[in-house]
C-alpha cells in the first residue's frame, strides 16, 4: 500500500471538546470541534485516546505504531496508523492543509450570515418565542423584583442557565433600562485568539433579531480607527453572549441596541497594551451616553476534579471563592489597575474564567471616571460536575 503520508510526518490533533458517551454498548468519545469549523460530532473509540494524546506534532507515524504495538500486544501494521490518521485529517481535526480548506470554507459561510444565529436554542433553552418566554419568565421570579435604577454596568452570570438561575434572576430583575438604549456585551471568548472581537451582526433570539449598534460602530472603526477584529468565528458557538442576549431581548423588547464584544484570554490583552488601551478608552467614551450600558457575561471561579485539581471541593473552598470574586469585583470599580492586577495574580489557581474580561472593564471605569457604588446582589457557588463548582455573581455598579 502506498502511504499518503510520509513515514516521518508528525501529526497534531486540533485542540476539541472530548466527551465521553456510549455507541452500540461501547464505549466512546466524541470529538467536538468547540470553533464550530466542524458541524460533526466525530465518533472514535475509548481505546484509542492514547493515540490521539501522542499526535501532539512530536511522535511521527512510525512512533505511533510502536506505541500502539506496546498497547495491545501485538504487531500493529503501519496501514492501521495511516488510516486512523486519514480519518481524523477528512474530518478536519489535523492542522493540516485539509484543515485549512475546511476552515476557507467556514468562515466564508459564516461571514454570509446575515446575523449571527441562535448556538444554543433548544438546548439550553426552548427555540419556541411561547417556550422561551414563559422559561424566562420562570427564571425571573427567583430574583428581587424590586423596582430600582438600573445599574451602569451589569455583572451577571454566563454558565448554564438553569445551574444559575437566581443569579440570572438577581441581575436582570434590576436591569429595565429606557427605550432606544445601547448595551455593550462583553463575553468571555472561551476560543478566541484575539484580545477582543466585535460582532457586527444583529443577534438572534427565540423573540426575533436584536439590531446591532451600526453608530457604535462607526465610532470605533471611524472616529477611533480601530481595528476591531469583526465577526470572528468565535461568536459562532460562544454562549457568554447568546444567554445574555435572551434576558435582554425578553426585558427590553426591541427597544435596544446592541455592540456584543468577544474578550480575548489576559496574554492576547497584554500582548496588545496600546491597542487594549485604546479599545478600552473607546467604549468608554460610548459609555458618557447616559443611555449606554455595560453587561458582562462572566463566571468565576472553577474548582474541583472537573478542572484539573486535585481534590473535590468543600464548603471552605466555596468561602475562599466567593471571597476572591467579591475582592475581585471591588478592585474593578473602587481599586487601582495594579491593586487588580496583583489580586488577578494571587486569583490564578481559581481559574477566574472571566478574568480578561474584567480587567478590560477596569480599564474602561478607569477611563470613564465614574462615580458610584458597586452592589454586590447575589453570589453562589453552583456544582458543575463530580467534586467540582463554579463560582458566578450577580451584581451591578449604579451611578
Amino acid at each position: 500500500m502506498e502511504l499518503e503520508y510520509p513515514v516521518d510526518f508528525k501529526p497534531i490533533l486540533r485542540y476539541v471538546d472530548v466527551i465521553p458517551a456510549e455507541q452500540e454498548g461501547q464505549p466512546v468519545f466524541l470529538l467536538r470541534d468547540p470553533l464550530g469549523f466542524i458541524d460533526e460530532l466525530v465518533v472514535v473509540p475509548q481505546y484509542l485516546a492514547f493515540l490521539l494524546a501522542l499526535m501532539n506534532g512530536q511522535n511521527d507515524l512510525r512512533d505511533l505504531q510502536s506505541e500502539a504495538t506496546k498497547q495491545f500486544g501485538q504487531v500493529i501494521p503501519l496501514e492501521e496508523i495511516v488510516k486512523i490518521v486519514r480519518f481524523l485529517d477528512e474530518k478536519g481535526l489535523l492542522w493540516s492543509k485539509t484543515f485549512e480548506e475546511i476552515k476557507e470554507k467556514a468562515y466564508s459561510k459564516w461571514f454570509s450570515y446575515p446575523f449571527r444565529a441562535m448556538a444554543h436554542a433548544n438546548s439550553a433553552y426552548p427555540l419556541s418565542a411561547a417556550e422561551a418566554k414563559f422559561f424566562v419568565e420562570d427564571i425571573l421570579k427567583l430574583g428581587s423584583s424590586e423596582d430600582v435604577k438600573p445599574p451602569k454596568v451589569l455583572i451577571a452570570p454566563h454558565i448554564d442557565i438553569k445551574a444559575a438561575a437566581k443569579s440570572y434572576a438577581e441581575s436582570y430583575n434590576r436591569f429595565k433600562i429606557p427605550p432606544g438604549s445601547r448595551v455593550i456585551i462583553l463575553g468571555v471568548g472561551h476560543h478566541l485568539d484575539l484580545p477582543f472581537s466585535v460582532l457586527t451582526k444583529d443577534v438572534a433570539t427565540p423573540f426575533g433579531l436584536i439590531k446591532n449598534d451600526r453608530g457604535g460602530l462607526f465610532f470605533l472603526r471611524t472616529s477611533k480607527k480601530l481595528e476591531i477584529f469583526p465577526d470572528h468565528i468565535a461568536h459562532r458557538l460562544e454562549h457568554s453572549i447568546e444567554f445574555q442576549a435572551l434576558f435582554l431581548h425578553y426585558i427590553l423588547k426591541d427597544q435596544f441596541m446592541v455592540l456584543p464584544v468577544l474578550v480575548g484570554p489576559m496574554p492576547t490583552l497584554f500582548e496588545n497594551p496600546e491597542l487594549t488601551e485604546k479599545f478600552a478608552e473607546g467604549l468608554a467614551q460610548l459609555m458618557e451616553d447616559e443611555n449606554t450600558y455595560l453587561v458582562l457575561g462572566i463566571d468565576f471561579c472553577h474548582l474541583g476534579l472537573r478542572y484539573g485539581d486535585p481534590f473535590e471541593v468543600s464548603e471552605e473552598h466555596a468561602k475562599q471563592a466567593l471571597k476572591s470574586d467579591e475582592n475581585l469585583l471591588n478592585l474593578v470599580f473602587n481599586g487601582t489597575k495594579d491593586e487588580f492586577l496583583e489580586k488577578a495574580k494571587q486569583s490564578l489557581p481559581l481559574k477566574v474564567c472571566g478574568l480578561s474580561t474584567l480587567y478590560l472593564t477596569k480599564l474602561i471605569m478607569d477611563k470613564l471616571r465614574a462615580k458610584g457604588e458597586l452592589k454586590l446582589y447575589h453570589q453562589e457557588f453552583v456544582p458543575f460536575g463530580q467534586g467540582s463548582a463554579v463560582s458566578v455573581a450577580s451584581a451591578g455598579y449604579e451611578v
